[in-house]
């Protein structure tokens, strides 16, 4: 029993820490819809690739992790105002990324 406790006690704490990373990602990165992508940049570093798409430009974010990356996307217009944005990966590996952009873009 007291082995079944602890384990549900970590198992919470846990939790809660992803589900901040997560939710950090989720609200940074829909503060930053329409803001130029200097705080994107701020916010995660120097992207890993920067791809011109027609009329928009493609930006990527990239931390390894030995579980699964993180993938951080943005499409920004020809002035630079981030116009789509998409996230993908391990919660663990985008908490360095979900600290930058709840600094950068925090929740309202």
């Amino acid at each position: 029993m007291k082995q079944w406790m602890i384990s549900s006690v970590l198992m919470v704490a846990l939790t809660g820490c992803a589900s901040q990373a997560i939710n950090e990602m989720n609200v940074g990165l829909g503060n930053a819809m329409g803001q130029h992508i200097s705080g994107l940049e701020r916010a995660l570093g120097k992207p890993a690739e920067v791809v011109r798409e027609g009329n928009q430009t493609h930006y990527r974010w990239f931390k390894e992790s030995h579980i699964e990356p993180c993938n951080v996307d943005a499409w920004a217009d020809v002035e630079g105002l981030i116009r789509k944005t998409s996230w993908s990966g391990y919660r663990g590996a985008c908490e360095e990324f979900a600290g930058g952009l709840s600094r950068v873009f925090p929740g309202q």
